[in-house]
């Protein structure tokens, strides 16, 4: 499914300096995207501050951006400032031959022979949240607990164990509180018209300070750990940042960093939506349990059987389209003067592409709104560039192949465990550092073992 482009010549009216955007941004991001793709097409452009800004929704304008002309773009660099105070010089913010550099060395360890170890390590940890979440179960087996922050705390579990070969802490808590307030900043200061200094007394500037003191600590231990260990063969993403940064734990320490915090952010957050979404829509949680019992029969998943499970991987494909971790990419800010199918970005605009938008247009999905993942199970009728729940060209997610492992088992072993119980609605989504519940994701749940 396909359709051109709709451009118009209205573009958004604006008080001084787009004060009036960035209001609405600061208060509801997904809301001020629909209402701007509703209003204006496909391609919009207005000013916030001293800048340019062009939001392109279509394809057609998304492909060039990321693919054909992404040499001349790189991540905002206001935006990387801000990311930078806690994820330093990672690969996460490089950018040009530095960039490419560091990517071709880290990329082994994200290579398929090495995914069955980390699928181990995930079962394992999703096995040990359900057996803890079971032991709260009633007499029938029934039992409640809001899916987001349980899937939040598996994911750092697992993000611990794949990257560093170590269980799970005891300051779990502490962690996920400062992953969760790094994120709360990270929207904060890059959405901000001023620059506030750290040392200023304020609410935000002390949860920063506290959060970033908690998360270096916290990483440079286990960086430290790893650093003291024997050598481990290379089983965990570990060892390939200590053989690239030649055992410079500073540097380690970076790299570290933004996968531990991006990894797990997307992934719990992912996990947390695909619950919601089962027990939104209870035939597709019916084919799920009858595909997994069948499949395996009570035995734990392994990597191997994921090409046996379709049922799972189209549900977290849907997933990913309709409520997508990344509900944005990075905003992209252009190096030079850009022809864009018969529209000039000029060098400084910016430019931001929104898959939360693109990926619920009806043009390129039929029923669009609705959770649908038998579109998965097929060969796909969209457009290029219309489904990028991990964006798309040479900047593509490093880590989307054990992503979408890691949450494809966790989702398997779950369902062995447990069910989420029918519920009449899905939470109301809202956008945050990942897109996560606005309110928070109680689901009902009846144990299948004990």
């Amino acid at each position: 499914m396909s359709s051109p482009p709709d451009i118009r010549s209205k573009q958004p009216n604006r008080f001084v300096l787009g004060i009036d955007h960035l209001l609405r941004i600061r208060s509801d991001q997904l809301a001020f995207y629909t209402r701007l793709h509703r209003d204006y097409g496909d391609v919009v452009q207005l000013r916030l501050g001293p800048y340019r800004l062009w939001y392109l929704f279509h394809p057609d304008f998304i492909e060039p951006v990321l693919t054909r002309q992404a040499d001349a773009f790189i991540r905002f660099r206001r935006m990387m400032a801000v990311l930078r105070q806690w994820n330093g010089d990672s690969l996460l913010l490089a950018e040009g031959q530095h960039w490419r550099e560091r990517r071709r060395k880290v990329l082994p360890a994200f290579q398929s022979r090495r995914l069955p170890a980390y699928g181990e390590a995930v079962v394992d940890e999703t096995a040990r949240l359900c057996e803890t979440l079971a032991e709260s179960a009633d007499s029938r087996g029934q039992l409640l607990f809001d899916a987001d922050q349980a899937m939040a705390r598996l994911a750092l579990n697992v993000a611990i164990r794949t990257l560093f070969g170590m269980r799970p802490v005891a300051d779990g808590d502490r962690i996920e509180t400062a992953v969760q307030d790094l994120s709360i900043v990270a929207f904060a200061e890059s959405t901000s018209p001023l620059n506030i200094p750290n040392w200023l007394p304020l609410p935000l500037a002390r949860r920063k300070r506290r959060a970033m003191r908690d998360m270096d600590e916290f990483v440079m231990g286990l960086v430290r750990e790893a650093l003291e260990r024997s050598d481990d063969g290379g089983a965990y993403l570990i060892s390939s940042l200590i053989e690239h940064h030649e055992r410079r734990a500073a540097a380690i320490r970076d790299d570290a960093m933004s996968l531990l915090i991006a990894g797990h952010e997307t992934s719990g957050a992912l996990l947390a939506w695909a619950l919601a979404a089962l027990a939104a829509h209870p035939v597709w949680l019916g084919r799920a349990l009858h595909e997994v019992d069948n499949v395996l029969g009570g035995s734990p998943p392994k990597t191997s059987d994921l090409a046996r499970l379709p049922t799972i991987t189209a549900i977290l494909n849907e997933t990913l389209r309709l409520y997508p971790p990344a509900y944005t990419l990075f905003l992209r800010e252009a190096l030079r003067d850009v022809e864009i199918n018969g529209h000039m970005i000029r060098r400084g605009d910016l430019v931001q592409i929104v898959p939360f938008i693109t990926q619920r247009d009806g043009r390129f999905f039929k029923d669009a709104k609705q959770f649908d993942p038998q579109r998965f199970m097929g060969e796909p009728d969209w457009p290029p560039y219309a489904y990028l729940p991990f964006g798309a060209g040479p900047r593509v997610c490093i880590g989307q192949n054990f992503g979408l492992m890691e949450t494809a088992l966790a989702l398997t072993t779950m369902l062995q465990w447990m069910e989420p119980q029918p519920c009449d609605r899905m939470p109301a989504p809202a956008a945050r550092f990942s897109l996560r519940p606005a309110a928070g994701m109680p689901l009902q749940w009846r144990t299948r073992r004990f």
